[in-house]
Order: structure tokens, then sequence, then C-alpha cells
């Protein structure tokens, strides 16, 4: 009853969030009652073993106990190494409620509001509209309701394009316009990029510096770096790792996909597993460190966690039938879970999966990383949360792993298709020579089309990775498949052909395993020579 009683209250604050009315108050004390006990380390080893992931590590705390921490798999594909509670783990976009936190202080000295046009404090911020541009506030940075398409502009620095913060400034209003303005979720980076400049111009400190000092100094997060290339040369991080959508073991990520300090406010952030579990304290404690410190002002603690744009229930949400209404806030995503609010955000960047989930009203925070590029911690994390509710209503990490597989079994069909055509299929509408140029696009620059050997080579001028030659498919499309196989990237290539003469270029990906970060179809490259 007193779950329930939870769900109903949840459920009118949540309804009230989406007018923008902070809901975060508490529903009852937490007295420990109903909180069950899993299997965590029975669950940490199914989900390594369904996900056939390289490793997994993750921690539960309740009542601010930590009631178990651990560690299935190895660091590093290949190599008799353990992961350790010392390693650094590179945490991705749970980064980004780092980054409105740092925003919270800020207007809490009334330095920044939430909603003030953005270029108040960065006057060249233009988007694809003037209107837009005008009214663009630092919370619509925020919220994945610009009006930009999911993952727009993110091949400025995936996967191992180093664009500046300028680049980054200068492409956006290129970038295409998806749907109105402020109606519809889709989840970007390039705007918490510029959110973390805001930090930058406002504080008179780089968002590096001002993490450090406001956040992870106070905190005693003291062991966490905003970006890897300030991690010292002795301190030891996880290995990330992906692989071709057929492999069975993960392999060793390129260097070069390691993300660069210019975008770390959107996903940046590496800690060890025990400074993450005092960031969670702290949102338990809503916004108090442990030495009693207030860091944010209750005000602005209800703030981030009040939702303002709308999602649509996933698949999951759906079939288990635990999740009914849910909303990005700032930084952080709130929902009800099975009669309870759940706070949470993942975490991906290249060869590793994180993710934080907090239950505030049980006093409940699971973190876990998987240094795979699957949903092992995702998985896992749900499992955990409903098993510790008591319920053990649905199989989350079977659940996910059938998703995987579906996924796998696609992709590798589709790129079946592609390496053997069907016998019907077109030659190249003109001699290849025909093909080769330079074809630009206004956000992204140059991409050069050579012929070498009585072949296309592609050159995506930002990225060494995304350079390869061309496979004749049908016609006038052709297929990138790209030399590193665990990029899972591949990508159609079709060329747009005018009075017999090739005017342009448009791409997509080959198969939805692909990352959204390869936006590959938000490009428009017109022929400049």
């Amino acid at each position: 009853m007193i779950r329930f009683n939870c769900a109903i209250q949840f459920l009118a604050r949540l309804f009230t969030a989406f007018l923008t009315v902070p809901y975060l108050t508490a529903c009852l004390p937490n007295d420990g009652a109903g909180i069950a006990q899993p299997d965590y380390q029975g669950e940490l080893e199914r989900a390594l073993e369904t996900f056939q992931a390289t490793g997994l590590t993750a921690a539960v705390l309740v009542e601010g106990d930590v009631v178990f921490q651990g560690s299935v798999g190895t660091a590093e594909e290949g190599r008799d190494r353990k992961i350790t509670d010392d390693m650094l783990l590179p945490i991705g976009s749970i980064s980004k409620a780092f980054t409105t936190t740092a925003l919270a202080i800020l207007v809490d000295r009334s330095a920044v509001e939430w909603d003030a046009p953005l270029k108040r404090y960065i006057p060249e911020f233009e988007m694809y509209d003037p209107w837009v541009t005008e009214h663009f506030t630092v919370r619509d940075a925020l919220t994945h309701r610009s009006g930009l398409p999911l993952g727009a502009g993110d091949l400025l620095f995936w996967p191992d394009a180093k664009s500046s913060i300028s680049d980054i400034i200068a492409a956006l209003p290129s970038l295409p316009q998806s749907t109105d303005f402020r109606s519809t979720y889709a989840y970007d980076n390039l705007l918490y990029v510029v959110a973390g400049e805001v930090i930058t111009r406002v504080s008179g400190k780089s968002w590096h510096d001002f993490l450090t000092d406001e956040i992870f100094n106070p905190l005693g997060m003291d062991d966490c770096y905003t970006s890897i290339a300030r991690v010292p040369a002795d301190r030891v991080v996880i290995t990330g790792h992906e692989r071709a959508p057929q492999d069975a073991v993960g392999t060793p990520i390129d260097e070069r996909t390691q993300l660069s300090e210019t975008v770390a406010a959107a996903g940046g952030i590496l800690c060890p597993i025990g400074d993450m579990l005092t960031w969670a304290k702290f949102w338990l404690a809503g916004g108090v460190t442990q030495n009693g410190k207030r860091l944010i002002t209750e005000h602005q603690a209800d703030e981030l966690w009040t939702g303002v744009t709308p999602l649509n229930r996933s698949k999951m949400s759906r079939d288990s039938g635990l999740s009914h209404v849910a909303a990005y806030a700032l930084g952080w995503s709130v929902q009800d879970f099975d009669g309870t609010l759940m706070i949470a955000h993942s975490g991906g960047i290249s060869g590793v999966i994180s993710h934080l989930l907090l239950l505030p009203e049980k006093n409940i925070a699971i973190f876990a990383v998987s240094n795979d590029y699957r949903r092992t911690s995702l998985a896992w994390a749900r499992q955990i949360a409903d098993d510790l509710l008591g319920t053990r209503s649905f199989d989350f990490i079977a659940a996910y792993g059938q998703m995987l597989n579906d996924s796998i079994e696609n992709a590798t069909t589709a790129l079946a298709q592609v390496v053997k055509p069907e016998s019907g299929n077109k030659q190249p509408g003109l001699p290849l020579t025909e093909y080769a140029g330079v074809y630009r696009d206004p956000w992204y620059g140059d991409v050069t089309v050579s012929e070498k050997n009585g072949a296309l080579f592609l050159d995506m001028s930002r990225s060494e990775l995304l350079d390869g030659t061309l496979m004749h498919y049908n016609g006038n499309r052709f297929a990138a498949i790209w030399p590193d196989r665990s990029l899972k990237a591949d990508a159609f290539v079709d060329f747009d052909i005018s009075a017999n003469k090739v005017v342009g270029i448009k791409m997509k990906a080959i198969s939805e395993i692909t990352d959204f970060s390869y936006d590959f179809h938000h490009l428009d490259l017109r022929r400049v020579r």
C-alpha cells in the first residue's frame, strides 16, 4: 500500500513536471522496510555471460551503506588483468549532470539564469532559425528539445574527430532542423558542449577547472578527472572494447577514439567507483556533501530533477509494465519505476557503457560500468533495481540480451546483402573517374572522393578511421566498408547525378546497430570541385 500511494503521488508530480513546476518532494520516509536482498554477484555473472561482455563492475548503496561492490570479467581482453576498485571508469554522458550542477551553482550565485537567452553568454551563438536563436535559452541547451535531430553534428567529434569549441558553435546554424523548436525530444551532445562554454565565459575558469574546484574538491571526489587528457600517466584507466557484430569477444579500442577535452562537458569525466558512490550520496542527500555542506540550494536540486521534455515510452518500459511516464530534466531522466521515483542516466563512449540509477524515495543508488559497448551495465542496474524493490517482476537481463541478439542478427543480414548484392543490381552510371572530387557540407566540411587502382576511395577529412575504399553496390550507390570492423558504422554512399554529372553525395548507415553519433544522414555534401 505504501508503494501504491507513492506511485500515485509520483504520477501527479510528474504530470506537473511537464508544466515545468518542480515536483521533487519526499513521498514517505524510507525506514528500510520492503528492501529485498538480490543475488548481486549472481546477476553480475549472468549479465556478463548474457552479453558476452569483457568486464563489468558495479556497486549498490542502500541507506548510505555500500551493500554490494564487485566485478566480473577482465579489464582488458587477452590479458589476465582483473578490474580493481581504483581503476578509473569513463562515465560518458553521466557527465552531463555534473555540467548542470555546475550551472546550478552559477544560478545560485545569480551569474546565470536558466531561462535567459543563451546569446547573453555566447553572443556568436546561432541556430537554424533567427527566431529560435533569439529565444533559445540555457535550459533549452540541456533538455534535448532544440529541434535538431538525434545526435546532430556528432561527427564533429566522433569517432576520432577533434573539433574546437569555435568549430562546434560555428556549425550549429547549418545543422538540419528536424522538428519544431521545443516540440520533441531528440538527444544531442553538441549543445552540452555549448553549455560547458557558458560556464567558462561566466566564471572565468575553464569548465574543467570549475568542476574540479567547485564540485570534485568540495565533495572529496579527489580521484576524478574531467577528461582522459588530464589523467596522470600512472593512473590506470579501464580499457574499453568494441567489436564487429558477429565477433565473440571485444577488441581494445583505438586510442584515437577517446574524447577530446573540447566535448568533455557532454561526456568526458572519469572516476573510480568509490568517487561515483560519493556523487550518488550527494544526490540522495539533496545536494549536501558528506561533511554537511550544501553545494546547491534545495530549489536548484529540485530544478535539476524537474521534468522538462516528455519522453516516449521505450520498448522495455512497455514490455516490463514498470514505467509509464518519463521526462528529461537537466542532465537526468526522471520516471516512475515499479511504483517509485527513478532518477537515472546512462553514458556511452568508445568501448564503455555506464549507468547510474537513483531511487531517492528508497535511498538507493546503483552504479555499473561495462568495458564493452553493450548494454550490460544498464541491464544489470535495472535488474537490481527491480529486485531491490521486492517484486522480481521482469527479467531485464534476458530482455536486453535478446534485444542485442536481434540487432546483431539484423546487422549481419544487412551487411551480407551489401557484400553479396543481388544479380539484378545496376552497374555504375558513370566512369569511376567522374565520381572523384571534393564535396562540402556546411557544418562538417570537406569530404574527398578519389579513384585509386580501379576503385573509389573516400576520405572524411575530420576522421582517420572513416577513410576507406568504396564498394560498388547498385547504380550510383556505393558502400563504405570501413577497415576497422569494430566501428559497426558501414555506410551507403549515394552519388547525386544531374545532367550526367555528379553534383553531390548523401550518406546513411547500412545497419541499425550503428551508433547514432555516426550521423552520416545529416550530411548534405555538394560538389565544389
